[in-house]
């Protein structure tokens, strides 16, 4: 009878272990898959820093450029619309100048 108990001793140890591997290997199953998920984040996130380091480059650049008095590239840069609407300020200011020098 002492042997079968030690059996059954043996049995339990063995499950007990069985389970505790099982709950290891779902677990590290778990870590895994966010692991492979934050690797993707990383991706995605270094690709958008770079996007991004060139946008503020090139934003750099224009500001560059602006302070530097090349200011013919703004002008050239207006749509029509936005080139008539200046073009009507400007003559509205023109005869406003013109009406204070002839009063």
């Amino acid at each position: 009878m002492a042997e079968f108990s030690k059996f059954d001793i043996l049995i339990k140890d063995l499950n007990l272990v069985e389970t505790q591997v099982s709950i290891l290997n779902n677990k590290y199953k778990d870590e895994l898959q966010k692991n492979q998920d934050l690797e993707k984040s990383l991706i995605a996130l270094k690709s958008e820093n770079t996007f991004l380091i060139e946008k503020l480059s090139k934003l750099e650049s224009e500001l560059q450029n602006l302070q530097s008095g090349n200011n013919l590239d703004l002008f050239n840069s207006l749509n029509m619309k936005e080139k008539e609407e200046l073009k009507l300020k400007l003559r509205n200011l023109l005869s406003k100048i013109d009406y204070h020098i002839s009063s």
